[in-house]
């Protein structure tokens, strides 16, 4: 007996990529913009940006699901090609064009570690939504 299941909508992979440019871009500019001030040795600003992470995590996680119109098992695929390309781009970034973020290495690893824990929050957060 053959089982009918319902259609799915097609995978949008170019609108999930240029969504994960999106959001890289967004931190690129905030740490270019706040991080001479918010990226600093011994300052409390950089657990203050840890913590308030999670809910931003949780919008651009929303804003994959409205913008693409996925849900279940699809955003998690979604969240994840999103989170990639942003991964991608920021190891190319801090590798080639440090410059770009306009400070020096002490402030440089700060900010790379709070993009990486923004893109594992971005991940679970995606992941439990997705549930």
């Amino acid at each position: 007996m053959a089982q009918i299941t319902p259609e799915e909508k097609p995978f949008n992979t170019g609108l999930f990529i240029l969504l994960g440019v999106v959001f890289w871009l967004v931190g690129v500019l905030f740490i270019r913009f706040g991080g001479k001030a918010l990226f600093v040795k011994d300052s409390p600003w950089p657990f203050v940006l840890f913590v308030s992470y999670i809910p931003t995590a949780w919008v651009f996680v929303k804003t994959i699901a409205v913008v693409g119109q996925v849900s279940d098992n699809t955003l998690l695929r979604a969240v994840s090609l999103s989170a990639f390309t942003a991964a991608l781009l920021d190891g190319i970034t801090f590798t080639c064009f440090q410059s770009l973020f306009g400070f020096g290495q002490a402030g440089l690893l700060l900010a790379a570690a709070w993009l990486l824990w923004g893109t594992g929050v971005g991940l679970g957060v995606g992941y439990w939504a997705s549930r």
